[in-house]
């Protein structure tokens, strides 16, 4: 069932509405992450300047060389922490159009249930904005542990796996329940737990991964309104 939400996207991936949301916020996350990792290396060197003097007394002509182990490793560390920051940051994005996805599948796959209006640009721009500082908040917390587990690989999967998987499935699922009007009397708290895992299973893999927040939009999407229709 729960795979079959995300395969029912995946087919209506190249609707026009859903391909221009994946654009645009696949291309401001490579902008932000770029910028970023143009900014933290910049950073890096500027401190390096800064202490210059005391380097050259230290190491004597190996300064240049204990220079570029420093911007190797700050290089390395900066990719590591945006590899692992990239499902926030990009789902973080695809919330800010996630309307027009979600108007796309209501369309095409619900068009008779209850669906209410969309919530302004700004307020959008503010929720995805918070699932981005949230993103970063948990991330940044968990980066000693996300880089151990780098060298133990399983550690390092699961932990990232699990952190993303249950921010992105809340926060996904907290967007959507905007758009469906709360019947109390037959509403129950659903959890998304087990769509985030999966969608951020397939953010670990290369090209595949810049579906994954539309995937996990649309499985989100799936399982609430079918949830819905099985308590009327």
């Amino acid at each position: 069932m729960m795979i079959g939400t995300f395969w029912k996207t995946f087919k209506q991936v190249k609707d026009p509405a859903i391909l221009k949301a994946l654009f645009w916020s696949t291309l401001l996350t490579m902008a932000v992450i770029l910028l970023s990792i143009g900014l933290g290396f910049t950073f890096l060197e500027t401190i390096m300047d800064m202490f210059s003097e005391t380097l050259q007394e230290w190491f004597g002509k190996g300064e240049s060389w204990f220079r570029g182990v420093v911007q190797f490793l700050g290089a390395f560390l900066l990719i590591i922490f945006f590899y692992f920051l990239f499902a926030g940051i990009h789902g973080a994005f695809v919330g800010i159009f996630i309307d027009d996805i979600l108007d796309a599948i209501q369309e095409h796959h619900y068009p008779d249930i209850t669906w209410a209006k969309a919530p302004s640009t700004l307020k959008s721009c503010l929720l995805g904005m918070r699932i981005l500082v949230s993103t970063l908040l948990l991330n940044i917390l968990a980066f000693p542990i996300l880089v151990i587990g780098w060298f133990i690989p399983p550690v390092g999967l699961t932990f990232h796996v699990i952190l993303n998987g249950y921010l992105l499935g809340k926060e996904y699922g907290q967007l959507i329940e905007f758009r469906i009007p709360n019947d109390s009397s037959n509403h129950k708290k659903v959890s998304y737990f087990s769509n985030g895992v999966i969608a951020s299973i397939i953010w670990l893999i290369p090209v595949l991964n810049l579906l994954a927040p539309i995937l996990l939009a649309g499985s989100v999407l799936h399982s609430r309104l079918n949830q819905k229709k099985l308590t009327e």
